[in-house]
């Protein structure tokens, strides 16, 4: 019965050095991701949606980020950017020239609604504000 106890301890502290290793890699990890909050003021022709970003709750029960913009209704190709400085890059939809761009039925006068999928880790990393750093270029 003694080898039990032994056996149960080892193996609580075999997994109470598993969580601190995970928990320390992911701290380092956030640690040394340099992100610049700083905003590029003057975007020509940039029309932003009103709200700007929100949030729906995917299929895998997380929410998923949108930023809204407004563009004429006659461009057809969408680059999505990010201000000088913002590393986007942070998770598996890689950096944010390749995510994706949706165009909605919602049309105004002559401009329609589009919204930039952000990925999740990108907002989390980023935090508050993340919406003031994502653009989008069109034609």
């Amino acid at each position: 019965m003694n080898y039990k106890k032994i056996l149960l301890r080892t193996l609580m502290l075999l997994l109470m050095l598993l969580v601190f290793n995970s928990v320390s890699y992911i701290l380092n990890n956030l640690s040394t991701v340099e992100v610049s909050k700083t905003l590029t003021k003057s975007i020509p022709n940039e029309k932003r949606g009103i709200p700007t970003y929100d949030h729906i709750i995917g299929k895998d029960k997380l929410p998923h980020y949108r930023v809204f913009f407004w563009v004429p209704s006659s461009a057809t190709h969408f680059i999505p950017y990010s201000d000088s400085g913002v590393h986007t890059d942070v998770s598996e939809h890689g950096s944010v020239e390749k995510w994706s761009v949706v165009v909605t039925k919602q049309i105004k006068g002559n401009e329609k609604l589009i919204y930039i999928y952000v990925p999740k880790t990108f907002v989390f990393m980023y935090g508050g504000g993340f919406d003031k750093v994502i653009h989008i270029k069109y034609y």
